[in-house]
This record gives C-alpha cells, sequence and structure tokens, in this order.
C-alpha cells in the first residue's frame, strides 16, 4: 500500500543555534552571480567558505548526502527552513541563506535561460491544470527529462503552503519501482523510443534527448529513469511501449510517498532515484487572494562530478 506521509527520518530540522549562525553570515553573503546557467564559481566558493566553519555544517552535510544519495534509501529530504527565513533580515536575505545552504550540497543550476536561478511556481488559474503552476493534480515525474543530463537534484522552497490544505507533495523510489516491472515491460523501456514535448532556452543539461529510453542502462547514481506521466497523454493504449510506460506509472503510485510542505520546508529530490509530483490544490483557489495562495520556488542542482 501507499505510503501517505513523509517518514520523520527524512525531515531535517535545522537546531537553533546552526539557524543563528546562518542567518548572521546570510548579511556577509554578496548577490550570486550565474556562469553558463550555474551558480558562478567565485559565489559558490564565497557562500561554501562563510558557512564551512559552522560547528553544525559537517552534521548537515552528512545528514542530506545519506538522505539524498543513498541507492538503497527513499533519495529525497525535506530540510525544515522556516526558522531561517524568518530569522533573516529580509527575505531576500533569507533566500540568499538558503542558496548558500543547498551549495553545500551541490552546485546550484538555473536551467531555464529565461527564469531566476529560483523559479517561482505560483497558482495560476487560467493555464492547463496538468502543470505544476496550476491548480490540479501534477503527476509523477523528473524535470528536464529530455535532455541527455537532466538536473541531478530538483528542489522546491515552500514559501506559502496552500491555505486551502491540500497539494500534498508526491514522491516515489524509482529504482525499486523499476525493479518490480516484468522483464518484458523493463526491457522494453529501455528502447530509444519515447518523447516529451520541446526543448528551448536550456543551459547547463546537456543536448536535447528526444526520443530517449526511459531506462539508460547507467548506474543509479549516474543515470536516470527518465518517467514523465506527459509521455502517456494521448498515446496508444494498444502499444506495448505505452504499456510498459503505464506499468512503471503504476509501480511508481504503489511506491509513493505523500505529505504536506509548510512554510519554508524545502523538499530536495535526488532525480536519479526518485520521482515526484503534487495533487491537487484545495477547491475555491479562485476565492484566494493572490498574494495569499501557494507559492513554491524551484531550483536545480548540479554534483560537482557531473559535465553538461
Amino acid at each position: 500500500m501507499p505510503q501517505h506521509r513523509a517518514a520523520a527520518s527524512h525531515r531535517v530540522p535545522l537546531q537553533k543555534d546552526f539557524v543563528v549562525d546562518v542567518a548572521r553570515c546570510a548579511t556577509s553573503l554578496p548577490e550570486w552571480q550565474l556562469a553558463e546557467g550555474r551558480l558562478s564559481e567565485k559565489s559558490a566558493t564565497a557562500y561554501r567558505q562563510t558557512l564551512a566553519d559552522l560547528p553544525r555544517t559537517p552534521e548537515f552535510v552528512a545528514t542530506c548526502d545519506g538522505l539524498l544519495n543513498d541507492p538503497e534509501g527513499e533519495g529525497f529530504a525535506v530540510l525544515e527552513l522556516a526558522g531561517l527565513l524568518d530569522a533573516a533580515d529580509t527575505e531576500e536575505a533569507g533566500v540568499r541563506a538558503v542558496t548558500a545552504l543547498v551549495s553545500l550540497i551541490a552546485t546550484p543550476l538555473r536551467a531555464f535561460d529565461r527564469w531566476p536561478l529560483w523559479k517561482p511556481l505560483g497558482t495560476n488559474l487560467t493555464i492547463d491544470p496538468m502543470r505544476a503552476t496550476g491548480t490540479g493534480y501534477n503527476p509523477m515525474h523528473i524535470d528536464i527529462v529530455n535532455s541527455s543530463l537532466p538536473p541531478d537534484y530538483s528542489a522546491l522552497l515552500c514559501v506559502r503552503p496552500d491555505p486551502r490544505g491540500q497539494g500534498h507533495s508526491l514522491v516515489s523510489q524509482v529504482r525499486r519501482a523499476v525493479d518490480r516491472l516484468s522483464y518484458t515491460d523493463a526491457e522494453r523501456l529501455t528502447h530509444t523510443r519515447f518523447e516529451d514535448g520541446d526543448f528551448y532556452d536550456l543551459t547547463g543539461v546537456g543536448e536535447e534527448w528526444n526520443p530517449f529510453p526511459v531506462i539508460d542502462g547507467l548506474p543509479p547514481l549516474k543515470g536516470f529513469v527518465r518517467f514523465t506521466a506527459k509521455m502517456l497523454a494521448d498515446a496508444d493504449p494498444d502499444d506495448p511501449y505505452i504499456k510498459a510506460v503505464w506499468a512503471l506509472e503504476r509501480e511508481l503510485v504503489l511506491g509513493q510517498r505523500k505529505f504536506l510542505l509548510g512554510r519554508g520546508d524545502l523538499l530536495i529530490v535526488n532525480q536519479h532515484l526518485c520521482c515526484h509530483g503534487r495533487e491537487a490544490l484545495g477547491e475555491g483557489q479562485g476565492d484566494v487572494p493572490e498574494d495569499e495562495r501557494r507559492l513554491l520556488l524551484q531550483i536545480f542542482l548540479r554534483r560537482a562530478e557531473a559535465v553538461a
């Protein structure tokens, strides 16, 4: 049966003294600069060096590494950062402090040339409800699935939760889902015949790969299971390859975890190991003032050893 909440072991609270130290450091952090879609080496070095000597930093990094990068684990973590946002002098300083923290895990990556480093995902009532910025269900996927090198991590910072109390986040360990497939379905997913949308205005994610295999055959922390439920839209239900994708989606749903993000929660997903999605927001979003609706900020991360 699917599990309906994030296990407490996957939540990472920040100790009060660490919050105070990071908030204090935030006042001296320089504004970030980007180079080829990533946080520049100068900015990344400044952020990491500023936090490196804090007593709690090694424990924080080790905890995140264990949760995110164990191939036998779940491949996600939820950092509890509300206290840090509250302790920062300004909203800008708070986001910069969060940027510095995630820089300890991997290098921030913008990916989409037309968006800022932290891409706002608001609640737009006029767009396709299948998209993450709408109000409807956003099914399981990894981000930028049709690239040769998707981001290693996708992260979502909850600035405002859904005032209607819905919009549960969904995560599912995709490697275990693949292991539960029949041999025939798994083999079909290794064929280069799956597609997903257009590829443009992207930096730092390699080249367009369309069509692509769902299973690329690389080791878990190097390869990807390139799944997005959008592949199933308007597809021929009798196509055996599409049936294999449906089978994978069923396994992802079977193994999913479900939980609400609160203000300041940062969900980080290792895209080599984990898919993510979101349930529909609560009804009556049109009655909620725009500045009170759910708002997330999205950022991607690239490991140092990965080359795009």
